[in-house]
C-alpha cells in the first residue's frame, strides 16, 4: 500500500498497491501472504467519510464474483456502513505470482467479503483517473511482490533505462493477456513496453522507510520500479 506524493486520485484504477497507511493505526493490521495470484481477479470498495476514504480489498477473501459485483448498489453500501458515499474499483487482475501485504478487519459488501487495506485523504478522490500516464511519481509502500522464474514480467522502460513491473491489469486488456499491451498501449516519447522472462525469482520488496518509484500507463495500470534502476 502506499501514499502517492503526487496524490493523483485513487482514480479507481490504482489498485490495492496505491493506498495510504494514514489511518492504519486505527486498525489491527496483519501481514498476509498471497500465493499463486497471477491472473487472480480482485476488487475494491471505497467508503467515503468526511475526513478520509477507507479502502477494502477482496484479494485475501475471494475472487470478487461477477454476479455479486455487478449487482453492487453504492447507495446502499454507503448507508449500511454509515459513509457519505461509496465507490467501486475493479475488477482488476494481479500480474505477479505472489505478494505480502497488510490487511485488517473484514466487512461484507453486497455479499462480497473484503478486508480493510488502508485509508486515503478525501482530497485523493479528485475524480481523475490517477496519475498522468508515463509521469513518474513516488510512494511510500508496504508490500512485497514476487515474480517467479519462467513467468513473464510486463515492463515499462523509460528513456534512462529504468524498468517498472506491472502490478495489476484491468479488464480491457485484450484476451486477458498483458502481453497484448504491446499493441494496446501508446507509450509517451522515450518510453517502451516489453515482456521479459526471468531465469530466477524476482522479488520487489518495498517498505514505508523510503520512497518507491512508480509510473502509470495510458490504460491506468500501475508499475513499480525494480532492479538496479530502483536505487
Amino acid at each position: 500500500m502506499y501514499t502517492m506524493t503526487t496524490v493523483a486520485s485513487l482514480g479507481l484504477g490504482i489498485v490495492l498497491t496505491t493506498m495510504s497507511i494514514a489511518h492504519a493505526q486505527d486498525h489491527k493490521m496483519e501481514k498476509v501472504t498471497l500465493n499463486d495470484i497471477r491472473g487472480m481477479r480482485f476488487c475494491e470498495i471505497l467508503l467515503v467519510f468526511d475526513d478520509r476514504v477507507d479502502i477494502y480489498n477482496t484479494s485475501a477473501s475471494n475472487d470478487c464474483p461477477e454476479d455479486k459485483w455487478s449487482a453492487m448498489d453504492v447507495t446502499s453500501i454507503a448507508a449500511n456502513h454509515e459513509a457519505k458515499a461509496a465507490q467501486l474499483n475493479g475488477p482488476k487482475f494481479w500480474a505477479a505470482d505472489g505478494q505480502t501485504v497488510e490487511f485488517a478487519e473484514t466487512k461484507t459488501f453486497g455479499g462480497i467479503d473484503a478486508r480493510y487495506a488502508a485509508s486515503l485523504p478525501v482530497t485523493a478522490l479528485s475524480g481523475s483517473e490517477g496519475s498522468s500516464p508515463y509521469a513518474n511519481f513516488t510512494s511510500s509502500k508496504q508490500q512485497t511482490l514476487v515474480f517467479k522464474a519462467g513467468q513473464p514480467i510486463y515492463e515499462l522502460v523509460d528513456s534512462d533505462g529504468n524498468t517498472y513491473a506491472l502490478n495489476a491489469y484491468g479488464p480491457n486488456v485484450q484476451g486477458g493477456d498483458p502481453a497484448n499491451l504491446a499493441e494496446q498501449l501508446k507509450p509517451a516519447d522515450g518510453w517502451s513496453f516489453r515482456v521479459s522472462t526471468p531465469t530466477e525469482d524476482v522479488v520487489i520488496a518495498a517498505s514505508t522507510d523510503g520512497p518507491v518509484n512508480m509510473v502509470g500507463d495510458d490504460m491506468h495500470q500501475y508499475y513499480t520500479r525494480f532492479g538496479s534502476s530502483a536505487q
